[in-house]
């Protein structure tokens, strides 16, 4: 008789189901409270799971924020159409993106944790370590499908034009926030046409239509 060797399990589903349900209650105070008012004891009260329990998964409230920041960016890419496999990357859908709230608890969460990520020791440095790579990688194979598409410049490396291409988003938001006087759509859409040719190949593409005689 021949045995199978028992395969590892995962963590029990109870486990993650008492950490979803602490980092629920932890969202929830952030948009109450703010970031600011999130109190391990208060996360207990919210969860209905105890303090030490609390403290267990999450060692100490900078963690709490960390995997609040986590859930919340994980539920709007969710929402978002970046992961299709048809998507490209075009400069004007820019311009109708939402402003940055400064008054917005959630964005708040994150200037505050992506200012506190430039300290190695701190939980938020991992989670934004993983959080820029996988960004890279999805406006790199955004403007890989552009390229092929026409609408970003086939001379421009993929890679480096992504993270231009997020360091401008991030930038230009951010000087919003503190000067709301520009129009921030026009300027990141003007930029990203900068960056990844969109310009050009629009012009080309005008060129060709005028001067290809009619079939």
């Amino acid at each position: 008789m021949t045995t199978t060797a028992p395969t590892k399990r995962g963590p029990y589903a109870s486990t993650l189901k008492r950490r979803e349900t602490i980092v629920s209650a932890v969202v929830a105070l952030v948009d109450e409270l703010g970031h600011e008012g999130v109190t391990t004891a208060l996360v207990s009260q919210r969860s209905g799971v105890s303090e030490t329990t609390v403290l267990y998964h999450f060692p100490s409230k900078d963690h709490l924020l960390v995997a609040a920041l986590s859930a919340i960016e994980e539920q709007r890419g969710a929402e978002s159409q970046l992961d299709l496999d048809d998507t490209v990357i075009d400069a004007r859908a820019f311009r109708s993106l939402p402003n940055p709230d400064a008054g917005d608890p959630r964005f708040r969460l994150l200037s505050v944790l992506k200012g506190a990520a430039a300290s190695p020791e701190h939980p938020a440095a991992e989670y934004f370590a993983v959080r820029n790579a996988r960004l890279v990688d999805v406006f790199a194979r955004l403007i890989e499908h552009s390229q092929r598409t026409g609408l970003a410049h086939p001379a421009a490396d993929p890679r480096i034009t992504a993270r231009q291409v997020i360091a401008v988003w991030d930038g230009l938001s951010q000087a919003w926030v503190s000067d709301p006087t520009f129009d921030l759509g026009a300027a990141v859409e003007d930029a990203i046409r900068r960056l990844t040719g969109q310009n050009l190949m629009e012009i080309q593409q005008l060129l060709s239509r005028a001067f290809d005689p009619p079939s």
